[in-house]
């Protein structure tokens, strides 16, 4: 008969062992919980909320989490699928205290490994999955299995236009997609500007001729930001103008980053629209659609309105970006 494995914590009772569970740090929790099915399910019982969960995905694959009693944490999940999917490299941080250690798991592979930590700390989504340079070896099928499909999206420059295309036709929709203009190509494709994300960023930092104003008409994300692009005062003026009669409904907010440092530009923008001066005493907060972006306030400017239907929006020009506050009654707090 095969004797079951022990632990010193096991001679106690429940309510001591659960109450031992929750000081541990993360390599001593994990270790625990695969002793025996009775020890991980004590680890679960000891309900330990893994929240944040972030997956990065290069050569490996990288998961940090968060617990949610124990904010100053930093955890992270280093996998490996290809060379040694039976061992997950375990980093714990908190203040000057750290700790690395590789644990294996005979027969475990990346899906045991996730399905296993999912239970044990409670883990009912991934936030966020970013794909970056050499992950162009994974299969984009394979990621989702293993880690399902994210709040958010991130795709970098990945190196090969057939990964990125997989990426999206694997993973969309999503809550909010950020992407580098050149992953979307020359024209962007409009069936991914006409999806309804609650946050679409794109980063035109090495392709800033991509995005044009037509791109920015057909979008359909309430929260809009354009990182890096070509646009300038006389695209954000006709943009501006096109709102007014009615184009970008959904739009909650619009960032432009662009250059605006010439003298006039901010006369070329506001040229022949009608606004009303704000003090910048006059603050007010607002609410993003996206529930992982903080709140902002909102201080004067120059206020604008919707010739179709009266909805008013705060406009913001600085040097380096434009911004359109659009208050609609949830957007405000």
């Amino acid at each position: 008969m095969v004797q079951e494995p022990t632990h010193p914590l096991l001679s106690l009772p429940q309510d001591e062992i659960i109450e031992n569970i929750r000081e541990m740090n993360l390599e001593e929790i994990i270790e625990f919980s695969l002793i025996s099915k009775h020890c991980k399910n004590l680890v679960k019982s000891a309900e330990l909320q893994g929240t944040d969960v972030k997956v990065i995905v290069t050569f490996d694959f990288v998961v940090s989490f968060k617990f949610e009693h124990r904010r100053g944490e930093q955890n992270m999940l280093t996998f490996d699928p290809e060379i040694s999917p039976s061992e997950v490299e375990v980093s714990y941080k908190n203040g000057p205290s750290s700790i690395r250690k590789t644990i294996r798991r005979d027969q475990f592979e990346t899906t045991d490994w996730m399905e296993h930590l999912c239970t044990i700390f409670n883990i009912q989504e991934t936030d966020s999955i970013r794909f970056g340079g050499l992950s162009d070896e994974y299969n984009p099928v394979d990621i989702k299995k293993y880690f399902g499909v994210p709040y958010s999206l991130i795709i970098d420059d990945t190196g090969s236009d057939a990964h990125r295309q997989a990426i999206l036709r694997t993973f969309l929709p999503v809550e909010s997609l950020t992407v580098d203009a050149g992953v979307l190509g020359n024209p962007i494709p409009p069936e991914v500007l006409i999806q309804n994300f609650k946050t679409l960023r794109i980063k035109a930092r090495f392709s800033p001729q991509v995005v044009t104003l037509n791109n920015l008409l057909l979008i359909n994300s309430k929260t809009i930001d354009i990182r890096s692009s070509k646009l300038g005062p006389k695209d954000v003026n006709k943009f501006i103008k096109l709102w007014q009669h009615g184009a970008n409904p959904q739009m909650e907010y619009l960032r432009i980053e662009c250059d605006l440092v010439e003298e006039n530009d901010q006369e070329s923008i506001l040229k022949g629209i009608k606004y009303t001066e704000i003090p910048n005493t006059e603050r007010r907060l607002f609410r993003f659609a996206e529930r992982k972006l903080a709140r902002r306030i909102v201080d004067g400017r120059n206020e604008i309105w919707r010739y179709t239907d009266g909805v008013r929006a705060t406009i913001k020009i600085d040097e380096d970006d434009f911004e359109m506050f659009v208050w609609f009654d949830h957007c405000t707090v």
